[in-house]
């Protein structure tokens, strides 16, 4: 597992995901906090070789599912550290009633006062089985001005395959930080979906690390504000 360093006391390792026949890959964000505590956010599936990485950079004793779509890899990250906190969000026990969960992300909060967080509501997506709410949490990493998303934005651009560029320009997500038409379409409170936007521009960021698609390391709030232009009713 190569652990790509993003900034002091942060990481990201990507896996190959095929969704739809597409390659969209899936990251995982890591988080020290000051008390060297690890946060894993949407994990990734782990093997022993990766656990020693993990556990050269602290102790990892926070495992979060951030949304209703990633949590294929809990049990495994689960398996591997059992003595951790796994956090989940609304709704997400009763769709995998085999994980368990200690605890579900309901209101913005903060680990350590360096990660912070917060649901973005409102957010929904056109699936094959239909549309479906992603009950996403957003972080905030103070130290490294750090916005972390998991499927409410993606930036798919040229390091992706050629199909994937293909349906990421025809779903307006190519080669810019943006959630797809689809997910547009998809949300049909957009008034939710405003008020969390408006939350998530108070926070100083500068770099944004999306679960699909390429880190944006410079420039991401007027990107992300950009992509969300759909649902202000007012300029900022």
């Amino acid at each position: 597992m190569p652990l790509n360093a993003i900034a002091s006391d942060i990481w990201s390792v990507s896996q190959q995901l095929r969704f739809l026949g597409l390659e969209v890959g899936s990251r995982m964000t890591v988080v020290r906090l000051p008390s060297q505590e690890l946060v894993l956010i949407s994990p990734i599936e782990l093997d022993k070789r990766d656990c020693q990485t993990l556990d050269q950079l602290g102790s990892v004793r926070h495992i979060i599912a951030p949304n209703l779509f990633h949590h294929l890899s809990i049990a495994s990250a689960q398996a591997f550290y059992p003595e951790a906190k796994v956090w989940g969000v609304v709704g997400l026990p009763e769709k995998r009633p085999d994980l368990k969960f200690d605890q579900l992300l309901r209101q913005p909060g903060s680990f350590e006062n360096t990660l912070d967080y917060l649901p973005f509501k409102g957010y929904e997506a056109i699936l094959p089985g239909g549309i479906k709410p992603a009950n996403e949490i957003v972080f905030f990493h103070r130290l490294s001005h750090t916005l972390i998303l998991t499927d409410i934005a993606f930036n798919f651009d040229q390091n992706y395959p050629l199909t994937t560029r293909l349906a990421a320009q025809v779903l307006g997500s190519y080669q810019t930080l943006t959630p797809s038409r689809l997910d547009k379409w998809g949300s049909r409170d957009k008034a939710a979906v405003e008020a969390s936007v408006r939350e998530v521009l108070v926070w100083d960021f500068d770099r944004v690390i999306p679960g699909h698609g390429s880190i944006v390391e410079a420039g991401g709030k007027a990107q992300f504000k950009a992509g969300y232009e759909w649902f202000l009713s007012k300029v900022l």
